[in-house]
């Protein structure tokens, strides 16, 4: 009988990959590299943004706008590239994101006035969406036993940047005397690593999926407008308004309002990145613990926080400890579970779709934080502007994490395991 297309796609899915576990673990990390150089970018620029304020004269809502609205180029690519995951290679979209974002990275740099910078910060957020839901995708069909921990160790290849990136710009960029030098330097960075992945990365582990031999999920829901994937989707909208209103604001906050130097501020800020380390055990939560208490929890001492980082004392020790807290519970915890939940909350052939709903989720509003933040600040104070958008909105996310349902959350089926996960 001849076997029709669709009956070899099937087939071709189903197949296991080849590619053993030492292997599958080092192009993982390759990936992994690429990933964290997006990172530096995006912890750097904030600190450089007074510099670029004064040069270009732009108000705070507006530069406010410029640090994150990367984001918004993120959030409105990340539905369209779960989908496209479903067509295309995940490998190719990952070298492409890559490189997009590293190409925009460096015409941030020749940028003549405020809409053309928006455009290249825009463009740079696309690339990041195909990068990021492509490796997410990735993570999650590989590592099919520790769903929480792969993606939570995509989340440690951002802290790496985020603890490099602030410390080498600004040494760049004393070096360089120019806030332009970072910025190219890691444009020039990303375009290396795109290099590396397309070599180094096979597409036999980038492509697998999962099949009946291998460790799966049963359960989870098929449409987006289901309770919980629904209700994840709410909170991830707030997490996007909180993490970067605090990505994009803080380090103006600390030197503007607390008078904190430049070098000052990329320590404190760099120690929320430095945090973002311990992403796996984040990972590590979700996956053996109920999702909904842990995001309750983890939106209570979100709340905390922000508290202490704007209603607390002004001293370097003080802002660099909990910032540091804030990175833990915010990079390590709630990112990472809500990621990993939202996976968790729709069926197993429907993870690359989740994959861009939390990208969307988490970075169409986060591409709108920066304003927010300006905006509340020009009419009320650094210091009300941090308990409204950081506290209060991590309140709000604990309440309607209470909402979620534990039974309808996908899970991971007693198969057989025939050959050693990777």
């Amino acid at each position: 009988m001849t076997e029709s297309r669709a009956d070899r796609s099937r087939t071709s899915e189903r197949a296991p990959a080849t590619t053993g576990p030492r292997a599958s673990v080092l192009m993982f990390l390759l990936i992994l590299v690429a990933y964290s150089v997006n990172a530096m970018d995006r912890m750097v620029f904030p600190v450089l943004l007074p510099e670029v304020r004064l040069e270009y004269g732009f108000g705070l809502p507006e530069a406010g706008l410029q640090s994150t609205l990367f984001a918004l180029g993120m959030g409105l690519t990340g539905i369209p590239a779960g989908i496209a995951l479903r067509r295309w290679s995940r490998k190719n979209v990952l070298i492409l994101g890559t490189i997009l974002f590293s190409a925009a990275t460096v015409l941030t740099v020749m940028s003549f006035g405020f809409w053309d910078m928006v455009a290249w910060r825009v463009l740079s957020g696309v690339g990041e969406a195909l990068q990021l839901v492509a490796i997410l995708t990735i993570a999650s069909h590989a590592f099919p036993r520790r769903r929480g921990v792969a993606i939570g160790s995509v989340n440690v290849a951002f802290a790496t940047g985020s603890l490099i990136g602030p410390n080498l710009g600004v040494l760049l960029h004393e070096q360089f005397d120019t806030w332009r030098a970072p910025m190219i330097a890691f444009g020039v960075i990303g375009i290396i690593a795109a290099l590396l992945v397309w070599v180094g990365v096979r597409s036999r582990f980038t492509e697998q999926r999962s099949s009946t031999e291998i460790a799966h999920h049963i359960g989870g829901s098929t449409t987006f407008l289901s309770r919980n994937p629904l209700i994840l989707g709410v909170i991830t909208i707030l997490f996007g308004l909180i993490d970067f209103g605090y990505i994009g604001m803080y380090a103006s906050f600390t030197i503007e309002h607390l008078g904190f130097s430049s070098a000052e501020a990329a320590f404190a800020i760099g120690l929320s990145g430095l945090a973002a380390f311990a992403s796996p055990l984040g990972g590590l939560l979700i996956d053996r613990f109920n999702p909904k208490r842990v995001i309750f929890v983890l939106s209570i001492a979100q709340a905390v926080c922000g508290v202490a980082l704007f209603a607390g004392p002004t001293d370097l020790a003080w802002h660099a400890t909990w910032s540091f807290f804030f990175g833990l519970v915010a990079s390590s915890g709630i990112y990472v579970g809500l990621a990993t939940a939202l996976v968790k909350s729709m069926s197993e052939d429907h993870s690359s779709r989740a994959s861009g709903l939390f990208t969307s989720c988490i970075y169409i509003p986060a591409g709108f934080a920066g304003l927010l933040f300006g905006l509340i600040v020009s009419a009320a104070g650094w210091n009300v502007a941090g308990l409204i958008q950081i506290a209060g909105l991590s309140v709000v996310s604990a309440v309607l994490a209470l909402v979620l349902r534990d039974v309808d959350f996908s899970r991971l089926a007693s198969t057989t395991v025939q050959r050693s996960e990777h």
